[in-house]
């Protein structure tokens, strides 16, 4: 029989913050969400100005690029710029979304908000890091492998940088796994018995979520992606009580 997921840790109740009407908790999200975007926006703009040389850095995995259509090397500094934007902006958005999280805790979890926010950051640029100058440019090498001498490869620049910037976001992405799985223990959701009750499943499901979160139909993202996700549970395990 599956051992039951522990119930909610007294000491973690909340007890101390009267109930809030569901109109206040909107509107608070509402609010994260405009400073977040504003934040995601005037990081674009700085970043615009050195869109250049960000595109010259983001296309070194994949070499040459060409673009079929007037608009598309403007359009792509704007998509980088704004890609750019985001990981400045990273910071103030993890603050606003933990910012949000933090009202269904505790008091004392709410202190300790700035070093959530911290590790956060830190996870996701780990993330995007190894997908960036590990993944990618191993994926561009398994992918040009299926050409042939009369099949070569004419890559749209459209396409290379949406595929990067979608696997450095969904690396990052993942790599948050340890934090969420460290609150849900804290709060008194999940235990590390029912973790490890539920090992099996976890190792079918970071394979879903691979070949969901990474762009392309090829095998090798997806499990580049999925194996990097079992070493954070693994090691997430290890660190719960």
């Amino acid at each position: 029989m599956d051992e039951a997921a522990p119930t909610p840790s007294p000491a973690l109740a909340r007890t101390e913050d009267p109930p809030v009407p569901l109109t206040e908790h909107l509107a608070e999200l509402r609010r994260r969400l405009i400073v977040s975007l504003i934040s995601i926006a005037a990081g674009a703009v700085v970043l615009f100005h050195w869109s250049g040389g960000l595109l010259e850095l983001v296309a070194k995995p994949a070499g040459r690029l060409y673009f079929t259509a007037p608009r598309d090397a403007f359009m792509i500094r704007v998509m980088l710029s704004l890609f750019g934007g985001l990981i400045l902006a990273l910071p103030v958005v993890l603050l606003q979304i933990w910012g949000f999280v933090a009202r269904a805790l505790d008091q004392g979890w709410r202190a300790p908000l700035r070093l959530m926010v911290a590790a956060s950051y830190v996870l996701f640029l780990g993330g995007a890091g190894l997908a960036y100058f590990v993944v990618l440019p191993a994926a561009m090498r398994f992918l040009r492998a299926y050409g042939s001498q009369s099949v070569q490869p004419l890559m749209a620049v459209d396409s290379y940088v949406g595929f990067a910037a979608a696997l450095c976001v969904a690396f990052g992405a993942v790599f948050q796994l340890p934090l969420a799985l460290i609150i849900l223990n804290k709060a008194g959701i999940v235990s590390r018995e029912f973790l490890k009750s539920k090992r099996s499943y976890a190792y079918v499901l970071a394979f879903l979520v691979g070949a969901f979160l990474t762009p392309g139909p090829d095998v090798f993202s997806q499990v580049a992606l999925a194996i990097p996700t079992l070493v954070l549970f693994e090691i997430t395990l290890l660190v719960l009580k």
